[in-house]
């Protein structure tokens, strides 16, 4: 094998291994606005899931409250999941009525910025 050809197959591996940090500096996650500090934020996880960690490091970089249930390891975290279809972690469930399905940055900012964030 050429010289060239290994150094391109090494240079396309560690793209592939850095293809989220070089899409996030690419495609920027949305950043929350107007949330409303009351938001009731459950994410349901494992410690295992990748897309559950990157959901927490988004929330957690935007100052987004959350509490984080295990699916696993806690009997709440079993009848939620079951409750909520088995689909696949993780799960975002905002002020008990919007449901969001695995790692989505721009729904969870879309939910929670069009929350009603005004008392009457």
């Amino acid at each position: 094998m050429k010289p060239s050809t290994v150094i391109v197959l090494v240079m396309l591996y560690g793209l592939f291994q850095y293809r989220d940090n070089i899409m996030q500096w690419i495609r920027p996650a949305p950043v929350i606005t107007n949330a409303s500090a009351t938001n009731d934020v459950i994410l349901y996880s494992t410690t295992w899931c990748g897309y559950c960690a990157k959901t927490r490091k988004y929330l957690t970089e935007n100052h987004i409250n959350y509490t984080d249930i295990d699916v696993e390891h806690t009997e709440k975290g079993r009848s939620d999941y079951a409750r909520l279809g088995r689909i696949g972690v993780p799960i975002l469930v905002i002020n008990k009525d919007k449901v969001i399905h695995g790692y989505s940055p721009e729904s969870i900012s879309e939910a929670l910025s069009n929350t009603n964030t005004n008392s009457p």
